[in-house]
Order: structure tokens, then sequence, then C-alpha cells
């Protein structure tokens, strides 16, 4: 395709004629990854209305997109770069023609912004800086909205979620050198900071204040919890996107979009396979761990817990942070192997330890949301899994 028809491409996004979205798309698909260089180069760049139009239009392509490049940031180190590769690859996708601007030029901006008034950076201040100066805030009223796990969107639109908002304040603060990490606290991302000789706690989804030890436990979706067992549980970059990617199944889940839903499933898979490979490397070099007795589509129920679930995926030890395992581990050996469920008659996705665990027999269905974008058929005593490649694997 020739880049000079573009202007006259755009004036057609508006039309709603299945045949014309197609030949727009084909058209469009011609330039690849390049599409949004020539956008830029344009005399008169699109508006909004046609960003918002194109981005529609383009779906398809932006996931094949994500499946393509996915591959390569699981080779990344657990780091905080790898972090925000991850939020700038997730934003790509979701927003990447109504938002033009790289997510790391958002990031410098904010942190150069914050520099110019505060010569001496700490963490409360860049906190007031962020939620109160810069107005970014909670998305209550919109909460399952897939955008609020887009940190280009967040910031444009001064909106997100507790992990989305968390991430943002983690990611300026590593600009300025502060210590700033997350905190897996049960059903309410915090952010965890250390400076000055002392570890706290800050709610980023609620005016980015120091959360007081003693109002912890109600933002929590499990009872009291201390803050000691918090504050010893920093989240792993890694670990942050786990939760991103659970966040994106929910709110896509929630918003009825099963193609958006599958690819963050086929995502959150890969990570696990990848992490288990790793964690099969380590286990192969200290012989610390068993090789797991159920497999993945397997139908097993657990008495301590009074559950069904099917296998879906397994680690060879538990991977879960600190302050999950004293909360809802049950006191189970951690260097055994854990498996990731669907439960039966719900949407819950379990994490549970092999000792907890037994072969249903006979096994029955199990009845879960996300079943159909993991297996496909039923036979031979256990669910098969369907015949879509994950990302970075060949046909």
């Amino acid at each position: 395709m020739d880049a000079k028809q573009l202007p006259y491409i755009l004036s057609l996004l508006d039309d709603e004629s299945p045949t014309v979205r197609q030949a727009l798309r084909d058209q469009l698909g011609q330039l690849g990854d390049g599409l949004k260089i020539e956008l830029a180069r344009l005399a008169v760049p699109p508006d909004g209305s046609q960003r918002r139009l194109l981005q529609n239009l383009m779906e398809p392509q932006a996931r094949d997109w994500l499946r393509r490049v996915w591959p390569a940031w699981l080779a990344m180190p657990d780091n905080l770069e790898a972090l925000e590769k991850a939020c700038a690859l997730v934003s790509e996708y979701q927003t990447g023609y109504i938002f033009p601007p790289d997510l790391s030029i958002l990031l410098d901006e904010l942190a150069d912004e914050y520099k110019a008034t505060h010569r001496w950076p700490d963490a409360l201040s860049l906190a007031g800086f962020l939620f109160k100066e810069k107005g970014l805030k909670g998305n209550q009223a919109d909460y399952f909205n897939p955008l609020n796990s887009d940190l280009v969107y967040v910031i444009k639109e001064k909106r997100g979620i507790p992990l989305s908002l968390s991430t943002v304040y983690i990611l300026v603060g590593w600009r300025l050198d502060l210590d700033i990490t997350g905190c897996h606290f049960p059903g309410h991302f915090l952010a965890r900071v250390r400076e000055a000789g002392r570890d706290y706690l800050v709610d980023c989804f609620n005016g980015g204040v120091e959360v007081d030890p003693k109002v912890m436990a109600s933002l929590g979706d499990g009872g009291p919890a201390t803050l000691a067992a918090v504050l010893d549980s920093p989240a792993t970059p890694r670990s942050v996107v786990v939760r991103m990617l659970r966040n994106l199944a929910k709110a896509f889940e929630e918003s009825r979009k099963p193609d958006d839903l599958a690819l963050i499933a086929e995502m959150s898979v890969r990570l696990e396979q990848d992490d288990l490979a790793k964690a099969g490397e380590q286990a192969g070099a200290g012989g610390l761990v068993g090789q797991p007795t159920f497999s993945t589509g397997q139908v097993v129920a657990s008495q301590r817990w009074g559950f069904r679930a099917v296998v879906v995926d397994f680690d060879l030890s538990c991977k879960a942070p600190e302050a999950w395992r004293r909360k809802k581990g049950g006191g189970a050996r951690l260097d055994q192997p854990w498996y990731h469920l669907f439960v039966d008659g719900s949407d819950q996705v379990a994490y549970a330890p092999e000792d907890s665990l037994d072969l249903e027999s006979p096994p029955q269905a199990v009845k879960h949301p996300l079943m159909e974008h993991f297996f496909d058929h039923y036979a031979n005593g256990k669910y098969w899994r369907n015949g879509k490649l994950w990302p970075g694997t060949q046909s």
C-alpha cells in the first residue's frame, strides 16, 4: 500500500460496512508495524475520533502483534525495566492508536516536573505530587474498565485501579532513585516504601496517603493482617505483571470481550510456563522438589477445602508471596508441587498444594468461565488443551 493513500483511508473509517472495514484493515495491515510511523508523518494527523475508530478497526492486528512480541519480554530479567516494558506493551496493544506518546516519555515527564520543584526527592512528597497535584485517582465509577490497566491511559485520563496507580508511582520513583516497590496486600495492591530507616505502605488508589496500620485489615478481603507480615513480602516486578494480567482477564470477562480474554489467558499461561521452566532448572541444580502427580486437564478434589477443580498448570514449589502463604497456605509444605486450578461452579482460580488434592474417580464435568479458552474437549479421563498455539511456539 502507498502511504500517500492514508488521508483517503482515514476518511472512510466511519463506514460501518463489514466489506469496507475488512478492505481498510487489509490495506492498513500492509504497512505492518510502520503504520504508526506513517500516521505520525501526515501533515494533518488523525483527530481523536479517527484514532478511536482506527484502534477499533485494528484490534485483530494488535492482538497478533502482542502475541508476537510477548516471548521477547519473557526473556528479560525480573527487574523494573522489565515491568515498565510489560506495561508499555499492554498500553500499545490497548490504546496505541489513541495515545501515541511512549509510556517511558510520559514517566520521564512526570519525574522531571516533580524534580523541578523538589530538590530532595522523597516518597511521600512524590505521592502528593502524583495523587493530589497531578490528580491521579482511583476509578471507582468504572473499576472494571480494561483501560484501567493501561498506564498511558491512566496518566492521560488521571484514573486507574490500585495496581496501575501504584505502578506509575513505582516507575516514577525509580527515576528518582527512591526505594518503592509493590505489596500484594489481599484484595488491594499497595506501594511499599523503604526510606529514612523505616518501611511503610502508601495507598495510591485513595489519594497516595500513608496507610495507618490500624486500618490495614479493612483493606483486605480475608481478615486481619499485620503490617510486619506484609512489609516482609515486597512484590517482585514479574509478580506485578502476573497480577496485571489477572486484572485484565477479569476486566475483559466483565466487558464480554472473549478474543481479548483469550489473548490475556494465553499470555498468562506463557508466563507461568516460563516461570515453571526456570523453576525446573533451579530444581535440577538443587534436587529439592519432586515431579507433579497430576497433569494438566485432570480433575481433582480437595477434601481440605471442599472443592472440585481441573488442573490448569503447576509449579514445582510454591511461588505465592509470603503474606499469601501465611494467610491462605494452611501451613502446607512449600517444597512440593502446587497447582493452578479452575474451581468448579465458580469463577475462582485456586492455588493448592499437592498433598491437599486427590484424583477424582470417576471424574465429572467442571464448569468454569475460562474452560473454553484452555481446553477444547474431554476424553480418556481428562480435559485436553485446545489446539491454539501459545505465544512463542511454532506450528
